[in-house]
């Protein structure tokens, strides 16, 4: 709770009500989209978070 992970659009695991996410090691996993609560956030916050984790 409380992070904000990178989404990897996959039709694949869209098609079975999943989400690929980008966890804090880099790897990319699926999980229930019930598990996550999708935001949009600004561009220039987009950017200087995609910044940091790179």
């Amino acid at each position: 709770m409380g992070k904000i992970y990178r989404v990897i659009p996959d039709e694949t695991t869209e098609i079975n009500s999943l989400i690929r996410v980008i966890d804090e090691s880099g790897e990319d996993y699926a999980f229930s989209v019930n598990r996550f609560h999708a935001i949009e956030l600004p561009k220039p916050i987009e950017e200087a978070l995609l910044s940091v984790a790179n």
